[in-house]
């Protein structure tokens, strides 16, 4: 046993290795396309013609995609692992750039984005957060926390390099460019991600296995899983689970509206330059960076469900600001609120997802969760957009904020299911004849 533990504090645990790749990952994925393409979104409008609510479409239209593949790609990870389905997202992703680029009608922007929306998702945050969720435990919180750091990091570095080279080299070039360093980079990470901890050598966390004989305080067998792995069945039968997708989706209402609209509502109902707009989404993504250790700390140490709660006043709060502002004082006060309640919000579900639904079968159950979530992320850039071609962003944004303010109740009365299901099945053991 020593010499076990002598071996491992003499490097850094693995999973660690795991969380660096996928904040590269998340940060490259999430600054050329989930932050990024907010300064495509102006050019091409205006060299095309289309309408805000059209483009808004194709955002949309990924959603719902993403939403129903959602399981399948959760169940093909847990397959194939996520090395395989990685290498696969990464030339996807690279592939859709240079396709976005050949853009000429409404329908190739369409497939072009839908064909982004499938890369992203395969070559970053699902198989990277469905390894980090078994690899962590009792760090789970600070582990997902410092993966989606990676996504802040990718909003303050990458999108606004998206943005200069866009002005300097007009957004077909910048979208090839996009689409061969996505490759270049990302396709060496995806050989640092596992999927469990086990085969390997490890226990989640890096603890180390209980002595032979160990015993709890009360008498009892240790058990090296004290988590309860739910079934699909299982999950999709729990109040739980639904609650905590519905609260999800409406959090990624408010997300998805922002991150396609803030700065086309910022140039053309505020009149800002595309370098005050960019700097007004570096404000925001570095509020949501200084958000995301916080969760992460916070969401090990308190009952998640609560501090998601208030986050979700936070995002509605942060959001009305925005809609119902005239000048950079308050933009910047409606972006400081909603990304520092997005940083902390965001690690603190997935880790809940984990907490509640256990290891085994977690890449399934979060795909399903997609499907319940692609509601919200379908409806707001729809919603942002229509408001805009025929009232205003303002009034959109309004709406969107009371809608996400609500998911408040969905967090104040979510329950984790393993109290439940562990009582179950101690009463099933108690009343089962000895052998």
């Amino acid at each position: 046993m020593a010499a076990w533990v002598a071996g491992r504090t003499r490097r850094v645990f693995y999973g660690w290795w795991i969380v660096a790749s996928g904040m590269v990952s998340a940060g490259l994925t999430a600054g050329t396309f989930f932050h990024g393409f907010q300064f495509f979104f102006e050019p091409m409008r205006q060299q095309f013609g289309w309408s805000r609510t059209v483009i808004s479409g194709a955002y949309s239209l990924s959603r719902v995609e993403s939403g129903f593949l959602g399981p399948l790609g959760g169940w093909l990870v847990q397959k194939h692992g996520p090395q395989k389905i990685m290498v696969v997202g990464v030339l996807v992703f690279g592939g859709g750039f240079i396709l976005m680029s050949q853009t000429r009608s409404v329908a190739m922007f369409y497939i072009a984005f839908l064909v982004l929306s499938i890369g992203s998702s395969l070559a970053s945050w699902n198989p990277v957060g469905v390894a980090i969720n078994n690899w962590f435990r009792k760090k789970r919180s600070r582990a997902v926390g410092l993966m989606m750091f990676g996504m802040g990091l990718g909003g303050l570095i990458v999108a606004p390099l998206v943005a200069l080279s866009i002005g300097a080299f007009g957004w077909e070039a910048t979208a090839i460019g996009c689409g061969v360093v996505s490759v270049i980079i990302l396709l060496p990470l995806v050989r640092v991600v596992r999927l469990e901890p086990e085969p390997h050598g490890y226990l989640p966390d890096g603890d180390a296995p209980p002595e032979p004989g160990a015993s709890t305080s009360d008498g009892k067998t240790s058990s090296l899983d004290r988590e309860y792995d739910f079934t699909v069945k299982e999950a999709l039968r729990t109040r739980a689970f639904w609650l905590l997708s519905l609260g999800h989706s409406l959090a990624l209402l408010a997300l998805s509206a922002l991150s396609l609209h803030l700065v086309p509502y910022l140039e053309s109902e505020l009149d800002f330059s595309q370098a005050s707009a960019a700097q007004v989404v570096i404000v925001m993504t570095a509020a949501m960076m200084a958000g995301q250790p916080i969760g992460g700390y916070l969401g090990d140490r308190f009952p998640k469900q609560h501090l998601s709660a208030i986050a979700m006043l936070g995002h509605g709060l942060g959001i009305l600001l925005l809609a119902t502002a005239s000048g950079m004082p308050q933009v910047l006060a409606g972006v400081l609120v909603h990304g520092v309640c997005w940083g902390i919000r965001g690690p603190i579900l997935t880790a809940m997802r984990g907490d509640f639904f256990g290891r085994r079968n977690f890449a399934v159950i979060n795909g399903f969760t997609q499907v319940v979530m692609m509601v919200g992320q379908t409806i707001g850039p729809i919603l942002a957009g229509f408001m805009a071609d025929h009232y205003s962003y303002g009034l959109g944004f309004k709406i969107i904020a009371a809608i996400t303010a609500s998911g408040f109740f969905l967090f104040l009365f979510l329950k984790s299911p393993q109290p439940d299901k562990k009582r179950q099945l101690e009463e099933a053991q108690g009343k089962a004849p000895a052998a």
